[in-house]
């Protein structure tokens, strides 16, 4: 990497840390690239040069977010020894980062603004879908070692996901403790269901 990249480089990020500084401190809504303009000393021009809107900026920011997220999981998942246990600590790891990370309400804001935008809801489904690509090799991993009984994975993977981000929009208030338990028995039902053992229903 040459001189001048280097410089763009650290230009982006000086831009992108200020831009999310500036979106926990005052919200989506309310910051203005001449507000990121004034706290960075770059300007208007060359923040567009960097990212062509003040949506595509917000979304560079929540890519690094969702970077930090996997990061922390990739060295938290090491304490787990089984698929089991790391379903339930990714679940786990879902409910601690969203709860107390400053920009999740910024994020609700965000989407909620931009909900008819295209653009940032072919970005919001590509995140998703790489959190169940993740979730279906996790899944395939516990099917191949014989933890799980054979199964559609990615099937199971959407299921899987559609869980934690569906219970995120219902624990809004609740504590911490309760969330977590919340999480905690969806995740032992994900596993092994609510029929009885001795149940003669099946649904083929």
């Amino acid at each position: 990497m040459n001189k001048k990249q280097t410089k763009s480089m650290l230009t982006k990020k000086k831009i992108a840390d200020a831009a999310k500084h500036l979106f926990i401190q005052k919200g989506y809504t309310a910051t203005s690239i001449e507000n990121i303009s004034d706290a960075t000393g770059v300007s208007k021009g060359n923040i567009y040069y960097h990212f062509e809107s003040k949506e595509g900026l917000f979304i560079y920011v929540l890519d690094e977010w969702e970077k930090e997220w996997m990061e922390q999981w990739e060295e938290q998942k090491k304490q787990y020894s089984s698929t089991t246990e790391q379903l339930h600590g990714i679940a786990k790891h879902f409910v601690i980062n969203d709860y107390n990370h400053p920009l999740t309400n910024v994020a609700d804001e965000f989407f909620n603004h931009e909900n008819s935008n295209t653009l940032i809801q072919n970005q919001l489904y590509k995140t998703i879908n790489t959190r169940i690509s993740y979730s279906q090799e996790l899944l395939s991993e516990g099917i191949s070692s014989g933890e799980f009984k054979t199964d559609d994975s990615l099937l199971l993977a959407k299921i899987f996901d559609t869980l934690l981000y569906g219970l995120n929009n219902i624990c809004r208030d609740l504590n911490m403790k309760e969330t977590l338990d919340l999480y905690a028995k969806a995740i032992d039902t994900f596993l092994y269901g609510i029929a009885s053992d001795d149940s003669t229903h099946s649904h083929d």
